[in-house]
């Protein structure tokens, strides 16, 4: 019994150490084609300068124009490259881009040869700097590949562990310099979260805070601050009410005070006065939308505690709702949602 035992543990490792050669040894489609693309680089054929004014242009459902994709002919194709991505091309993260679009487009196009199609379209587009991008494109594939295999792994990490994987592989594959241009967005993005968490524990009043923040946004974003804001002025605004400090403020003003202090932190961070406005009267709707909530939730509870049935309960609802409402409150309730208890977020909920 026991050589029985150590012949099936002999072939459990056998069997393991197969799969993992299996594995190991597994030849990247993707990798193959570039190998064999770096040592056979195919012809790349001349291009016709003056190839935009021929790109036939469509109509969106909505009415603005776009290119019909589908229908380019390899030269338009390359004008509009250069037009798009031509002016920052030298930038990591537009070289990333670059590499994202190509990808889905000739994927699509040419299945089985893509990755030929974009060395042909990368030396056609950028022939000076096509040799670095594609350089790129075997980094980017690369992390793919690893962010695959390791998703579930970097899943259960916690954020702060997940950041300190992902940046050491990135550095690994692209170099530190280039990783950092790349993910330059990703480490603002982190500078400001860390920036606002000092915000919400410093003293001050809600004003202090705003100005706090906007300051924080300038020093991290520099000539790109009023571009960051005009696109990103909602998010920004909302990131910053979501703040346990200045929700505290916003609870303990009247209502006329906080329209007041939201349209002034909404201003503060960018927003054009039509959006400030139309935001002050969804949080007047909102006020009106809790207090009918809240009334609603009294008069349940007394109906509950009255032992009342479900269909007393529906008629409670279509009382304070309209029928529509009234069918999504029950679908909740029924489900152990009651959205009227939730916490209540100023300018947010």
């Amino acid at each position: 019994m026991k050589n029985n035992k150590i012949i099936i543990s002999i072939l459990a490792i056998i069997v393991v150490g197969i799969i993992a050669i299996f594995y190991l040894t597994k030849e990247d489609p993707v990798k193959k084609q570039i190998e064999e693309v770096k040592k056979n680089p195919p012809k790349i054929p001349k291009i016709n300068e003056d190839i935009l004014k021929s790109i036939p242009i469509v109509d969106n459902p909505e009415g603005s124009p776009h290119y019909d994709a589908e229908n380019l002919t390899f030269e338009q194709m390359v004008a509009l490259l250069r037009k798009h991505y031509g002016k920052n091309i030298t930038n990591k993260w537009v070289q990333i881009r670059l590499i994202e679009d190509l990808i889905r487009t000739l994927k699509a196009k040419y299945p089985d040869s893509w990755v030929t199609e974009l060395y042909i379209m990368l030396k056609a587009t950028f022939p000076d700097l096509a040799d670095e991008i594609f350089k790129r494109f075997e980094q980017y594939n690369e992390y793919q590949k690893w962010l695959e295999s390791q998703r579930d792994k970097l899943y259960s990490l916690s954020p702060e562990e997940r950041q300190e994987m992902l940046w050491s592989k990135r550095n690994q594959i692209f170099g530190e310099d280039v990783a950092k241009e790349i993910w330059a967005g990703e480490l603002k993005a982190q500078e400001l979260k860390q920036s606002l968490k000092q915000i919400d524990q410093s003293s001050g009043d809600i004003n202090d805070k705003v100005q706090q923040f906007r300051a924080s946004i300038q020093q991290i974003y520099g000539e790109q601050t009023q571009d960051f804001l005009s696109k990103r002025n909602l998010d920004v605004s909302e990131t910053f009410l979501q703040l346990s400090s200045v929700q505290k403020e916003l609870q303990n003003m009247d209502s006329e005070k906080r329209y007041k202090t939201l349209s002034q932190i909404r201003k503060a961070l960018g927003m054009e006065p039509d959006a400030v406005k139309r935001l002050e009267e969804l949080d007047k709707e909102r006020d009106t939308r809790w207090e009918i909530g809240q009334q609603y939730m009294i008069e349940r509870e007394a109906l509950i505690k009255r032992g009342a049935s479900q269909e007393e309960i529906h008629r409670l609802r279509l009382k304070f709702f309209n029928p529509e409402m009234a069918e999504i409150l029950k679908q909740e309730e029924e489900n152990g949602f009651y959205r009227f208890k939730e916490q209540r977020f100023y300018g947010l909920n």
